[in-house]
């Protein structure tokens, strides 16, 4: 009974330190494409993953962008499915053949950033994020939210 209350309480504590190091990960790798993104280009374009140009800008917006969302927990849903895809897609065309191993280009770290990615579509972010603070703050009573004070226009003059 203790350890289920316990667990309760550390729960969205760790699933927000999964979410946050998984999307500095990503970020790290979204920004090293995006830094060299020509060279990011070319090697789309060697893989032969058709339209590399645009392909390579979606990768860079998936992991640079995907995780930062996650970092914040913002749009939660939409940034991990778009890591996602950029995974299934790696997976695909770079890791497959290589085996499971990612000491020889296996498959193994973009499955496990894939897995994580589509908990995160599902689940949301969880309690300690943006997106939890933007459902809160929609949620709350008209009562309790501030309202900007009125807009006061100069009087009119009669001449």
């Amino acid at each position: 009974m203790v350890f289920a209350s316990a667990r309760k309480k550390v729960t969205p504590l760790a699933l927000t330190i999964l979410r946050v190091v998984v999307g500095l990960v990503m970020v790290a790798h979204g920004w090293q494409k995006a830094m060299g993104f020509q060279d990011w280009q070319g090697s789309v374009a060697s893989l032969g993953i058709p339209f590399p140009d645009i392909a390579a800008g979606l990768s860079v917006a998936a992991e640079l962008g995907g995780g930062l969302g996650l970092v914040l927990g913002a749009l939660t849903p939409l940034a991990a499915l778009g890591i996602f895809i950029n995974m299934l897609i790696a997976i695909g065309y770079v890791h497959l053949g290589r085996g499971l191993f990612a000491a020889q280009g296996g498959w193994e770290f973009p499955l496990t950033i894939a897995v994580v990615a589509l908990y995160y579509v599902f689940r949301g972010a969880g309690p300690l994020s943006v997106d939890a603070l933007v459902e809160r703050a929609r949620k709350r009573p008209e009562r309790e939210r501030v309202e900007p004070p009125p807009v006061r226009r100069p009087a009119e003059t009669t001449a």
